[in-house]
């Protein structure tokens, strides 16, 4: 039992710190005060239970009130649930099962998802001003450099399978192969109907 009840204590400690950092929490946690998930994964066999307080949020493994709504799905399937045009597809391949209210869990992911946290002003308080603007500094850099690198070697890939690899069409190829396409599609229908009216 201490198994679970110690890692949800440090993953619920520091779910509700992160959203103490970003001063529009409150009003989020405030809509969606009273509301609760429970999520049953296949693999785990026990369900898990996030309830929504003014204050912040409540994770249990052994919570089994009545919740307004209930995910029964395979921790594969996760990730897929951001985006809620999945949901019909999975539920159809007995994928995903869901009880109660299915936007719930949307709402539940929005109060992390649209986090504004004020990093700089958070390492300040905490390392100084000019430690914290050299590390912000650092971090903008770096990440540029490395939109830089991902978009640059994107191209070269892009470049050596088009023009060296011949493993994927350029751009100009593929509409043609379209248009040659749809123009013996024409073709066909039109000999197509020339035939049946042969017949007739």
């Amino acid at each position: 039992m201490l198994w679970t009840v110690l890692p949800t204590q440090v993953a619920e400690g520091f779910a509700n710190h992160i959203l103490s950092l970003d001063p529009h929490s409150n009003e989020r946690l405030q809509k969606l005060a009273g509301r609760r998930l429970r999520l049953t994964l296949k693999e785990l066999g026990r369900p898990f239970t996030l309830g929504v307080t003014e204050s912040g949020i409540v994770f249990s493994w052994i919570d089994d009130q009545q919740v307004d709504c209930h995910i029964i799905t395979e921790l594969a399937v996760l990730p897929e649930l951001r985006d809620s045009a999945n949901i019909t597809r999975l539920i159809k391949a007995d994928k995903l099962d869901i009880e109660g209210d299915p936007m719930l869990a949307q709402q539940l992911s929005k109060l992390f998802s649209e986090l504004d946290i004020d990093w700089a002003e958070q390492l300040s308080r905490r390392i100084g001003d000019v430690p914290a603007q050299v590390l912000v500094n650092a971090y903008g850099r770096g990440r540029k450099r490395m939109q830089r690198f991902q978009q640059d070697s994107g191209q070269w890939v892009k470049d050596a399978l088009i023009e060296e690899k011949h493993v994927i069409p350029a751009r100009e190829r593929f509409i043609q192969f379209q248009q040659d396409v749809q123009a013996l599609r024409a073709r066909l229908d039109k000999l197509e109907r020339h035939l049946k009216e042969q017949r007739n």
